[in-house]
């Protein structure tokens, strides 16, 4: 095999090359927030009201001449009159009455018993107010772009001058390695068995239609609701060598679904830890702040030690500012009418 001479040799070159800078700028734009200016106005309004009165009138006579013919008088129905631009109800009579002697007597009493007045009447009302507020904002501007830039290259013009000889190839084996890791799914068994919850439970609540605190009660105190949760866990088929089953945790709470699309709010009655017992009961009292449609859910759940969970829920809505009427069948406007009306439930599970 013969041998082979390399001349070395080459140059300097200078080349052109682009390269990608990464960059941006902060650039300052106007944006705008919604200020909620929303708040309660109290308002005046004025209501009609039928009130207590002792007013007698005579049409056609006086007191002493219809005494005189009271004997001739028949009664008729009861009426609503007008007299001095006010109005009244009254029970009326008339004497319709022609003497022997000739002549023709009619005359009319009305016993006023209610009188219609107006009284004023202060109110409380949602106003839904804001503003758009205009503030300096940043927004990222991306400046990245192409440089060129240059750069020296050596250029090899080395060669080699051959003598006497020949290549030889040969071929060569490497180990290629294409080990990787794998995730796989493994099912691994556990737990443990337990019966069922079973039991009674009795809610009690007062009063049937529910108010937000923002009214009074008869006693003009600001309105609430008491709720009273017993209840009775059945025991008598556990298994042998099972624990008794034993309440011992409670969680009561409201989704208030508003009016006027204003969303869901949850207000959280009760959420503790009690003394482990199979009977119990417990007793809250709550005031809420926001009224709520029949979608308005009331939630009770019990949590036994062992894991096992009773859940009750009945439609509980909250009355508020539109559902002041006289009387507890609400007016003719569907608005206007009280919501709600349950007050004892008694539920097996």
């Amino acid at each position: 095999m013969g041998t082979s001479d390399t001349i070395n040799q080459g140059y300097w070159k200078t080349e052109e090359y682009r390269v990608w800078v990464s960059s941006s700028a902060l650039t300052p734009y106007t944006a705008y927030k919604w200020i909620d200016t929303s708040h309660w106005e109290i308002r005046y309004t004025y209501v009609k009201k039928w009130v207590f009165v002792n007013l007698t009138i005579y049409v056609g006579t006086n007191e002493y001449g219809w005494n005189v013919y009271s004997f001739a008088s028949r009664q008729k129905q009861d009426c609503i009159i007008n007299y001095n631009n006010n109005r009244y109800k009254a029970h009326k009579w008339v004497i319709d009455y022609r003497p022997y002697y000739g002549g023709h007597i009619l005359a009319t009493k009305y016993k006023c018993y209610e009188k219609e007045v107006q009284i004023g009447l202060y109110y409380n009302t949602w106003v839904d107010s804001g503003y758009w507020k205009p503030y300096t904002a940043y927004k990222t501007i991306d400046t990245s772009h192409w440089e060129t830039r240059t750069k020296k290259v050596w250029v090899d013009t080395s060669y080699t001058v051959p003598s006497s000889g020949y290549w030889r190839y040969y071929t060569e084996k490497v180990w290629v390695d294409t080990s990787y890791y794998e995730y796989r799914m493994v099912w691994v068994e556990d737990g443990f068995h337990t019966s069922s919850l079973h039991g009674e439970v009795i809610v009690e609540k007062s009063p049937k239609f529910i108010f937000t605190k923002w009214h009074k009660d008869k006693n003009n105190e600001e309105c609430s609701m008491k709720l009273n949760i017993s209840w009775n866990v059945e025991n008598s088929e556990l298994a042998e060598g099972e624990e008794e089953k034993e309440i011992v945790r409670v969680y009561i709470y409201q989704d208030i679904y508003r009016f006027n699309d204003k969303g869901i709010e949850k207000a959280v009655i009760y959420d503790e830890e009690i003394s482990p017992s199979a009977e119990g009961s417990i007793n809250t009292i709550t005031k809420f702040d926001c009224s709520g449609s029949e979608e308005s859910i009331l939630h009770i759940y019990l949590y036994a030690q062992s894991g096992e969970s009773a859940h009750i829920y009945f439609s509980n809505p909250i009355n508020g500012f539109r559902s002041i009427n006289l009387d507890s069948q609400g007016s003719n406007s569907d608005a206007n009418k009280w919501l709600g009306g349950n007050n004892y439930g008694k539920i097996e599970f």
